[in-house]
């Protein structure tokens, strides 16, 4: 069951769970929060049983895991490092906008229920990363303290759910122009963060569009971009000090001092010449996923003892705060 499945084929036997362990390309369908839920796995030939570290990336507004599959680097990046790749799909929303209503793949980042037609119900996306999860160590040699994700625009506002709620799963997360929306939430176990965005986003621009300098005084003064960096920093218990790196690249901040002495991390990174876009050497000469890589490799998760008797709950309620929203001709760009 490698590279191509019928999708007929899938559906006769829905909603059992149908993949097969196999190097290369495999295509899944699961059940999660009764929804049939679709994701690739690729595993690099020749790769042994040894357990294998995983990265899941998760795609933006109107994506899908097929396109960055094939865009986003990271299966470049499994083949000549040897890990586990994971590439989900979102649920399909009728969403409501000036001009009517729309279909368009989005993930229940923490504000989706705003947006949905009322004849929508929201999926549990939270849950569909378990139940990934548990199907790849049911499935697959895993090194499940080496679980990874990253994430694009929708994608990135969905990891950064994630590094607050999964943390007792994910090692590290790393994602470009997403921010965490749920002003609510606290982890008790925060974990290692990297946040990027390009200089010339457009919500980042200034008033006549021209693009946000590389300068650590300029980040400091723009309050929606320290607003979405001070928001996470808070929630990863970090203090609000930095240490400022640089490369040909991006300009970097780097809090690392922690509230509860956790060892965990908070980077984030302004990416010169970079627009809406997830980085991968054709659309920007920089390739993100091997920026992450560096950033990913030596975070291992520490055990959680009684990790089945963690619970979680349903999405708070939101209190006011930023809300990085792109407009709706930029949200629905996934490239």
């Amino acid at each position: 069951m490698n590279n191509i499945i019928p999708t007929l084929f899938l559906y006769l036997f829905l909603p059992a769970l149908l993949c097969a362990e196999d190097t290369g390309r495999t295509d899944c369908i699961i059940s999660s929060g009764n929804l049939d839920r679709h994701f690739i796995v690729y595993k690099p030939a020749g790769e042994s049983n040894r357990p294998s570290p995983v990265v899941f990336m998760f795609h933006g507004a109107s994506g899908n895991g097929e396109r960055f599959y094939n865009i986003s680097g990271w299966k470049e990046k499994a083949d000549s490092v040897g890990f586990i790749a994971v590439f989900p799909t979102a649920k399909r929303y009728c969403l409501k906008g000036d001009d009517g209503t729309r279909l368009v793949t989005r993930w229940n980042a923490g504000t989706l229920e705003k947006e949905i037609c009322e004849s929508e119900t929201l999926a549990d996306d939270v849950l569909f990363f378990r139940d990934m999860v548990s199907y790849l160590k049911e499935n697959h040699s895993v090194d499940c303290r080496r679980i990874y994700a990253s994430g694009f625009s929708d994608g990135a506002n969905f990891v950064s759910l994630l590094t607050i709620k999964a943390s007792d799963i994910l090692a590290a997360t790393a994602v470009v122009a997403g921010m965490l929306q749920d002003t609510t939430l606290q982890t008790k176990s925060p974990i290692p963060f990297f946040l990027a965005v390009g200089q010339k986003e457009i919500l980042l621009a200034g008033p006549d569009g021209e693009a946000l300098p590389l300068s650590p005084e300029v980040i400091e003064k723009h309050r929606l971009l320290m607003g979405i960096i001070n928001r996470m920093v808070d929630r990863l218990s970090l203090e609000r000090e930095y240490v400022v790196k640089e490369n040909e690249h991006f300009l970097e901040l780097v809090y690392s001092k922690s509230r509860m002495n956790a060892g965990n991390q908070l980077r984030f990174a302004l990416i010169g010449n970079l627009g809406h876009n997830y980085p991968n050497g054709r659309n920007h000469p920089l390739v993100i996923a091997d920026v992450f890589w560096e950033f990913f490799k030596d975070k291992v998760k520490s055990p959680v003892p009684n990790q089945e008797d963690i619970s979680y709950g349903p999405f708070e309620n939101n209190v006011p705060g930023l809300y990085f929203q792109l407009p709706a001709k930029t949200l629905i760009s996934s490239n």
